[in-house]
């Protein structure tokens, strides 16, 4: 009996301390692998109707064209009234329709920010490092638009899976690197828990650490700070209750 009852106490113990420790916010590096990422969720609220509208811009940017030309007196001198008049009606339909429109429009970074940003409606931000050499070291993030590492932006790729996924190339021991990642609608549906996922060269594969995102259990412990107290209080209770249960027989004996 006193066999069973010194191991239910240890064990009680353990795991009082390890709860603490992951309370206390030490707890990510228990048995934390070589590589890791740490992600903050949050989501990415857009206004109503924010953004561009490439068919409205082709539209004001022909108009003003075509006024153009017919208050421009040097121009009005150089080409006839019948060219003129193809010109309005062929040429500046063909130049400033909607897609040739849109298509500049991307190839304008500032522009190109302003037309995604409508589609953004998740950010993922935090740090990945890493406590050895390693190559190829790649994050996949479904539904990302836009990524950024170290404050530059960066180019996203796509697996043979049809995921989004983060480049970062070979890292060395001790570094890291902070990104961010926009994600659009699909992201709202996915579990970040399960598809986000870490690894490098060599099929290694690292460690993913999430706060913010939705629906986890425990997740009201964020909102309820009173909760992470009492929770900390029980915690503590039970390991003072497993060191006594395990001390008390060897004072007992001295």
């Amino acid at each position: 009996m006193r066999f069973w009852h010194t191991l239910i106490s240890l064990a009680l113990t353990l795991a009082a301390g390890i709860g603490l420790l992951v309370l206390s916010g030490e707890g990510r590096r228990l048995l934390a692998p070589a590589l890791q990422a740490e992600l903050v969720v949050q989501d990415f609220l857009v206004p109503p109707g924010f953004g561009l509208d490439p068919d409205r811009v082709a539209g004001f940017m022909a108009d003003q064209l075509a006024q153009r030309l017919e208050d421009d007196v040097a121009i009005r001198l150089t080409l006839k009234s019948d060219v003129m008049k193809k010109v309005k009606t062929i040429v500046l339909p063909r130049l400033m329709n909607v897609v040739a429109v849109q298509s500049m429009m991307h190839d304008i970074p500032e522009l190109s920010a302003i037309l995604d940003i409508g589609s953004f409606r998740r950010t993922v931000r935090g740090t990945v490092h890493s406590t050895a050499a390693m190559q190829d070291v790649a994050l996949t993030m479904p539904g990302a638009l836009l990524a950024e590492v170290d404050g530059a932006k960066v180019k996203l790729t796509t697996t043979s899976t049809g995921l989004k996924a983060l480049e970062l190339g070979a890292m060395t021991v001790g570094q890291s690197h902070a990104v961010t990642l926009w994600l659009d609608d699909s992201a709202l549906n996915a579990d970040l828990g399960r598809s986000v996922k870490l690894g490098a060269a060599e099929g290694l594969r690292g460690q993913v650490l999430l706060w913010g995102d939705h629906d986890w259990f425990g997740a009201d412990m964020e909102a309820l700070r009173w909760s992470r107290w009492l929770i900390g209080a029980v915690l503590a209770g039970v390991l003072l209750f497993g060191l006594a249960s395990l001390l008390l027989p060897f004072l007992r004996r001295t």
